[in-house]
């Protein structure tokens, strides 16, 4: 498992990639005139971070954490009050940078009246597209966000996984090369969820970086094994505020003496649990693994077996959370 750590960048390695996204020391603090200082609210704090092409980016953390401040930031809907965001080498908010760029919002609004060809129609005239290429996409569109059934009807009456398809659908219009999705799999069924899942894998193939907000930890896991962790307005690194760099745990079971051998074979912060019969350490790669057996075995354990159980995205979560607050 990767995860972005605070002002460190994502790279390829050895390719030295060009950013998509890169954004250095954002700080947003939400507040007004008529709002007393005390109350103001500081949503990021000095976040940086850089994307290259063609990467699928969860970005977790839990409510209020300042993920869709981020997303927001980044799409240019709103303005941070320090530090600077460039999407394909250009600064947010300008017209070259909205050329490349694609954002799905957590709540999709569109007008009632409207059905959903009249919306993408719209859509395409907005970014530019010919009247004959708005009637290819729109059609390319219906078919592939599964909306034929749906498409000649007023939004007014659409459920929120249809206005979920539609927003998507508006949202890879242009073929962007960075894609911004909040909550997207909000009231979709499990089939629309493999489609959604096979429809993004399919743009990062194609070159786009796509960075999702999501609270659906075992979805994102099926798409990703990058994160970025916000806490309280900051990425949280497994290194940062977490004592453990733990990807993993180690169980090993021991004919007795656990407590014993642990204090004097293994350090205070790799030492998740023990029993008189058994060990369960952090380990951050399966190299780690020989070096912590040869150690308990010179400290005189008797090692009856030895189980490395990899730590998924929804128990980093949990583990991430608890430490840091």
């Amino acid at each position: 498992m990767l995860s972005l750590e605070a002002n460190q960048k994502m790279t390829d390695d050895g390719n030295n990639q060009k950013a998509v996204v890169q954004c250095e020391q954002l700080t947003k603090v939400y507040s007004s005139v008529w709002t007393p200082r005390s109350k103001s609210v500081r949503a990021l704090s000095d976040v940086s971070l850089s994307v290259p092409q063609g990467r699928i980016v969860g970005l977790i953390g839990p409510n209020g954490a300042g993920k869709t401040t981020l997303l927001n930031l980044i799409a240019g809907l709103i303005l941070p009050n320090k530090g600077s965001i460039s999407i394909c080498g250009h600064p947010a908010r300008s017209i070259e940078a909205r050329r490349k760029l694609g954002y799905m919002p957590e709540f999709p609004v569109f007008q009632g009246r409207y059905s959903a060809r009249a919306v993408l129609r719209y859509h395409g005239a907005l970014i530019g597209l010919t009247r004959s290429r708005i009637g290819v996409e729109v059609d390319r569109l219906i078919d592939e966000l599964k909306l034929q059934e749906f498409a000649d009807r007023s939004c007014a009456g659409f459920s929120q996984g249809m206005r979920q398809r539609l927003a998507l659908a508006v949202a890879i219009m242009n073929n962007p090369k960075l894609l911004l999705l909040d909550e997207p799999s909000n009231g979709l069924d499990p089939v629309g969820i493999i489609e959604l899942r096979s429809l993004l894998k399919r743009l990062r193939e194609s070159g786009a970086t796509i960075v999702i907000s999501s609270h659906r930890l075992g979805e994102l896991e099926k798409l990703t094994s990058n994160y970025i962790f916000l806490y309280r307005g900051q990425i949280v690194s497994f290194g940062d505020r977490i004592v453990s760099k733990q990807t993993g745990r180690l169980r090993i079971g021991l004919l007795s003496g656990g407590n014993n051998i642990a204090e004097t074979a293994l350090p205070p912060n790799a030492l998740l649990d023990v029993t008189d019969t058994e060990l369960a350490v952090a380990v951050a790669n399966i190299e780690e693994i020989p070096d912590i057996v040869c150690s308990l075995v010179k400290s005189g354990a008797r090692i009856t077996s030895a189980v490395l159980q990899e730590e998924n995205i929804e128990e980093t979560f949990v583990r991430l959370y608890n430490k840091g607050a």
